[in-house]
């Protein structure tokens, strides 16, 4: 049996989500894309910690939601603490940040996916891809369920983000279970059929801490978490009107908020996704504690029997997640730990210990957990485990994420070696977008480093080989003054619009006309700054210094206009533009003066092995990337700024000697 569509997702995790729907706004119709998913059911479950945004991270839910995607909006739906984090600095280093309802996250994320016509969700497992002469065709799916058996589907283009899930496979201690998270099988056939192809994959591993029962915790005797009293947004779609503080009460956990969260997701839901209130979902908070010494000795006296340091795990996890077994063993000096105790739901009462990872057995991680003050007689509701999983390095991917090997092959998320829901979701935007554009026989679409974080993550993938899991943080941003979570609108929309991917849907003409209005309520409020005068000095020259934070601004732009209104987002961007002016012109100057370098093509049939004088280091790194641009060039591993100099001439001259068709 065959069924055509124009855009293949394989996979219903965040960076599945993200791509079928970028796909759905520029392919409209009914079922143009197919979201090929083992269960349904599990669509935008969040595997781990249930939140969303941080530092970096939080500007790439903001970029995803100016281009129209989902993680922001789902995200503001369910939010039990926002916080912004870093206000101690300045504006570009903010990250907002969310702890989410994992069980009401999943159920906003199927109620968008359910919205969308063009979206057909198909139960099932990816064991092959169709490709002919180098070029996708469709794949092949084995179907679950009533209806199971094998299913042809047809597509020019393809996107596989198989999350954590290619031949993976689970420890706790001495114990091995397949499965890419908890209860889930793994995909194995798929890892088969990517190196068929060609594929040069590799092995990463990531983990997760255990759970345990608040009801057995000395909850109010640890130290409490607040979220901000004036949450901010995540969606300049969300209706940031009615605001809920830190004096609301934690929820009874002995009560089923099921029904009502439900309830609220329906409305939300049946209302074109406008928020009645923000936040819709009670505030929580979290309490904080601490490893102990003596809980150290006890993990490095069974340093035997954990899988990363009995060789059971060969693979490497992430550096700046470490496991608590791994921050014994690297910060010896150390005699405890910060450990964060987060609500995982209102709807019951687990908690997720956000510092102790962990893959050791369940009798040392019952130590570990009751070792903490205030958890001294915790149950443990699920353990800790690693998960060891097959990527694909992703120096066989362009920025755009479809694979150099088979055209219209998209690859994103952790099957490219990163970590996080946020780096997944912006890879499935970026990869949807563009499978979406291969379909329709458009040209390529690729952020740039100055345009957005998304620019920046894309980028790092096609010219370095991650021997870890890949993780965004702001210093890997280069013009993060121009790239902050208040402008995302600013900067992106537009782009967004361009390409079409506001068109076709109410959210998207929802968004143009936001966009819009922001636009107006920027310029009445640069306009009031412009004209007014404090103490004989503009006010214009004195928003430069630090003297003005964003309330004081606010109190001096409403003395000289008292009926002045503008959205919250309005207020924050105006204010960090003007405030960092000087620096952000010389910043634009900066990137304007590099942009053709930067953006200056290399040819595709360039054969580096044969240019003369280059260094061997050089050569090797730029056969093995074969970056797009002199910008990428620049940023490989091994490559100097002489290398770069000495490329530009050989180019030139491969070029003059029609070079094309022989040997350099």
């Amino acid at each position: 049996m065959s069924r055509t569509f124009e855009t293949i997702v394989i996979g219903g995790g965040h960076a599945g989500v993200e791509a079928a729907w970028a796909a759905a706004n520029l392919l409209p119709g009914v079922r143009t894309v197919a979201l090929v998913t083992m269960d349904p059911t599990k669509i935008g479950v969040m595997s781990c910690n249930p939140a969303n945004g941080g530092l970096a991270k939080g500007q790439l839910v903001r970029e995803i939601d100016a281009m129209g995607g989902v993680m922001g909006l789902a995200t503001d739906a369910t939010g039990i603490q926002f916080k912004m984090l870093n206000t101690s600095k300045g504006p570009a280093v903010h990250g907002p940040r969310a702890q989410c309802d994992k069980h009401a996250y999943a159920e906003a994320v199927q109620l968008l996916v359910r919205s969308r016509p063009e979206i057909d969700v198909i139960a099932g497992c990816v064991d092959q891809l169709l490709v002919e002469d180098g070029v996708v065709k469709g794949a092949i799916v084995t179907t679950v369920g009533e209806q199971r058996g094998t299913l042809r589907l047809l597509a020019p283009a393809v996107v596989l983000t198989t999350g954590t899930f290619m031949r993976a496979l689970m420890h706790t201690g001495e114990q091995q279970r397949e499965g890419g998270r908890f209860g889930e099988a793994a995909a194995v056939g798929i890892s088969g059929a990517l190196q068929s192809l060609g594929f040069e994959l590799g092995r990463l591993k990531t983990g997760t801490p255990p759970r345990i029962r608040r009801a057995s915790i000395r909850w109010d005797e640890l130290p409490a978490q607040w979220g901000d009293e004036t949450p901010v947004a995540f969606s300049d779609l969300t209706n940031a009107s009615a605001r809920t503080g830190v004096g609301v009460p934690a929820p009874s956990w002995s009560d089923d908020y099921r029904g009502e969260t439900a309830r609220l997701l329906g409305e939300w839901s049946a209302n074109d996704f406008v928020l009645p209130s923000f936040p819709l979902l009670p505030q929580v908070d979290c309490r904080q504690t601490t490893t102990s010494d003596a809980s150290h000795a006890v993990i490095r006296q069974n340093l035997h029997r954990a899988p990363m340091y009995s060789g059971q795990i060969e693979s490497v996890g992430p550096r700046y997640c470490p496991s608590i077994e791994d921050k014994v063993v690297r910060f010896a000096e150390r005699d405890a730990h910060g450990v964060f105790l987060e609500p995982e739901s209102l709807r019951d009462d687990w908690i997720y210990c956000n510092g102790i990872s962990t893959s050791l057995p369940a009798d040392v991680q019952d130590t570990i957990v009751r070792g903490l003050p205030g958890c001294e007689n915790a149950e443990i509701l699920r353990y800790g485990y690693a998960v060891e999983y097959d990527m694909v390095r992703p120096h066989q991917i362009l920025a755009t994420g479809e694979t150099r090997l088979v055209r219209g092959l998209f690859l994103a998320g952790q099957i490219n070696g990163t970590s996080g829901y946020e780096e997944a979701a912006a890879q499935g935007l970026v990869a949807g977008l563009n499978a979406a554009r291969r379909a329709r026989d458009q040209g390529e679409f690729i952020f740039g480093r100055d345009e957005a974080y998304i620019g920046v993550l894309m980028d790092d993938l096609c010219t370095k080989t991650p021997v870890e899991p890949y993780r965004m943080f702001t210093s890997r941003a280069e013009h993060r003054l121009l790239l902050r979570a208040d402008n995302a609108a600013e900067r992106l929309t537009p782009r967004a619009l361009e390409l079409g991917l506001l068109a076709e849907s109410p959210l998207g003409r929802r968004r143009v006309a936001m966009y819009g209005e922001r636009r107006s309520q920027a310029a009445a409020l640069s306009a009031i700054i412009d004209g007014t005068v404090v103490n004989g000095v503009p006010f214009a020259r004195l928003l430069r210094g630090d003297k003005y934070d964003l309330p004081l601004f606010r109190k001096e732009v409403l003395r000289a206009q008292p009926n002045a209104a503008f959205d919250e987002g309005v207020w924050r961007v105006v204010h960090a533009e003007r405030r960092y002016e000087p620096y952000i012109v010389r910043q634009r100057a900066e990137v304007k003066r590099q942009a053709d370098m930067e953006h200056r093509r290399l040819p595709d049939g360039v054969e580096y092995g044969t240019l003369p004088n280059l260094r061997t280091e050089a050569r090797n790194a730029l056969a093995k990337f074969r970056p797009r641009t002199f910008g990428q060039a620049s940023r490989l591993e091994g490559i100097t700024p002489a290398d770069v100099t000495l490329l530009a001439v050989l180019i030139d001259r491969w070029g003059k000697s029609g070079a094309n068709s022989s040997s350099a």
